[in-house]
Formats: structure tokens, C-alpha cells, sequence
């Protein structure tokens, strides 16, 4: 059996023979939508995942302290890992404490904005496609994530009709 303490000193409850944290068990509810994200994406869906976490948490409790955050987080995510029947112990926890890590990060770029929620997503691309968006968005007067912001929210208003 393994058990994560990920700097949670808390009691821990079994799923399917792996140990998660009960401090903040409950405070997030992970959709089906973000079980398969956190299962099966790539490390950007990932850190998207946690950042729309976080915002969430942030909104729902107004002054929520870091360690809260933390505890909360990890108490969501680690049943959906632990019921992950395609994952072994390892893969199991490589996947926990990838998370703790990009949790921290991002709960780190928080709090060193001040708490700017405005960004909720990063998208991996090539520097050839950077390099065209750049050259696109300076042409407009915009900077280059201005752009991209305003293409994905044309995209994401076409999809919806």
C-alpha cells in the first residue's frame, strides 16, 4: 500500500489500496470532464486543471490560505488517480506528486501576482507558431497573448452557436 503524505500532515482513507488525504476531502467536486483530464492529459491540461482548481477554491472561499488550497486540491485529485484502473503504482504515484508539484507552482504564481485569476490557461505551442502570433499581434498594436486571448474567444463563441 502507498501512502502520500504531499505535505499534508493529515489522516488519510483508502481508495482501492492507495491512501489520499481527508483534510480538504469534499471542498471540490472533480467532474467526469476533469477526472479524464487529469488521467489521460498532457502536462499543460494538467496545470490548466489546477489554475481553473485554484480559482475555483479562490471564489468559493474568499481568503482561502494556502495550505487550505493545497489540502483541498490534493484531496480531489488523488481519488480520481487512485481509481485509475489503467495506472499502476507507479504510474499512480509519478501522477501524485507531478501534481503537488504543479500545484505549488501555480499556487506560487498566485500568490506572486496577487491573486490575478485572469489567466486560466497556458497552451504549449511551437516557436514557429509564436513567432507568427507575435508578428500578427504587433501588426494590430496588440501584445501576443492579447491576440491569442481574442482568438480563442472568437473560437470558443463560434463553437458555441
Amino acid at each position: 500500500m502507498l501512502v502520500f503524505a504531499c505535505g499534508i500532515g493529515a489522516a488519510t482513507a483508502t481508495a482501492t489500496g492507495f491512501e489520499c488525504p481527508e483534510i480538504g476531502k469534499g471542498e471540490v467536486r472533480i467532474s467526469p470532464v476533469q477526472a479524464k483530464v487529469f488521467t489521460d492529459g498532457n502536462s499543460a491540461d494538467l496545470a490548466n486543471e489546477i489554475t481553473s482548481l485554484i480559482v475555483s477554491l479562490k471564489s468559493q472561499r474568499p481568503g482561502i490560505d494556502y495550505s487550505s488550497l493545497l489540502n483541498a486540491a490534493m484531496a480531489a485529485y488523488c481519488p480520481v488517480i487512485a481509481d485509475a484502473k489503467t495506472l499502476s503504482t507507479q504510474e499512480k504515484s509519478a501522477r501524485i506528486w507531478k501534481f503537488e508539484a504543479v500545484l505549488r507552482e501555480r499556487l506560487a504564481a498566485q500568490i506572486s501576482s496577487g491573486g490575478d485569476s485572469s489567466i486560466l490557461a497556458q497552451v504549449d505551442i511551437s516557436p514557429t507558431v509564436y513567432e507568427a502570433l507575435r508578428e500578427k499581434a504587433a501588426s494590430l498594436g496588440q501584445t501576443p497573448s492579447k491576440y491569442m486571448a481574442s482568438i480563442l474567444d472568437k473560437a470558443a463563441s463560434e463553437a458555441g452557436q
